[in-house]
């Protein structure tokens, strides 16, 4: 005969979020949804740092997203809608006007911002997945990798094709000489060694490395067509601001 006893269940995340919350009618202590640095578990501990606010382990997806809207996730989440948004439009704002545009302009531009759609989405994932898992942790942080990759990539797409706009070697051979670049350091940087933190300035250097592996083309077209030139017909001022927020993101 059955005992009468209750069979336990897991708490669904809803209720692993309300458990960490605490109840008054349940009786369960409170807990503080932060946790300090030397509470993590190993996989955690990237930045020593940083010495609060880190989440608890919740190996839940819904549990993380329901405790985890963070400026981080947002402000990348957001980015990517953004980019989504511009991806939508840029063509008809931009370029329809324009006689003399080709299919390559567009798929220049198209790739510069699915570029920073996939970097964005998978960062915001990556910061949502952070309090997850030590396996789900590992697959989110190649992807935010992966990401960062495709967007310095990407984000030389369109600075090259137009400095090179009239001369298709030099073109098509600095395009295909950053796709390389990109394809090795994601190779590395893809790595599960390369992802442990005590590998964190290998990662910095490598990113350092792609985010300037555009001065030998920005250099060899300064020399052919001149400053003002590029700064009207490649955005070189634009360009010399991102690469500075590449590396001073780098080393951030």
């Amino acid at each position: 005969m059955p005992d009468g006893s209750r069979r336990r269940h897991a708490p669904s995340p809803e209720q692993s979020v309300l458990l960490l919350n605490g109840s008054a009618h349940t009786g369960i202590p409170e807990k503080s949804l932060t946790i300090h640095w030397s509470e993590l578990p190993a996989w955690m501990k990237d930045n020593e740092y940083i010495l609060t606010g880190y989440r608890r382990e919740l190996r839940s997806w819904t549990a993380c997203g329901l405790s985890a809207f963070s400026f981080n996730i947002h402000s990348h989440l957001e980015a990517a809608l953004l980019f989504v948004f511009f991806l939508a439009t840029f063509k008809g704002a931009y370029l329809s006007a324009h006689d003399s545009v080709s299919w390559h302009d567009y798929a220049v531009f198209a790739i510069f911002l699915c570029g920073g759609i996939f970097c964005f989405f998978s960062s915001a994932i990556f910061h949502i997945s952070t309090a997850h898992s030590v396996e789900t942790w590992a697959r989110c942080h190649a992807f935010d990798y992966a990401g960062i990759v495709v967007m310095i990539v990407g984000s030389s797409y369109p600075a090259i094709y137009y400095a090179f706009f009239c001369e298709p070697l030099y073109r098509t051979g600095y395009l295909s000489l950053i796709t390389l670049f990109g394809l090795g350091a994601a190779y590395i940087v893809l790595n599960p060694e390369y992802a442990k933190p005590t590998h964190r300035g290998a990662r910095t250097k490598v990113f350092i490395a792609l985010g300037l592996s555009g001065v030998l083309p920005v250099s060899h077209a300064l020399v052919t067509h001149g400053f003002f030139t590029l700064c009207r017909e490649m955005g070189f001022l634009w360009l010399l601001l991102s690469a500075t927020l590449y590396i001073v993101g780098a080393l951030i």
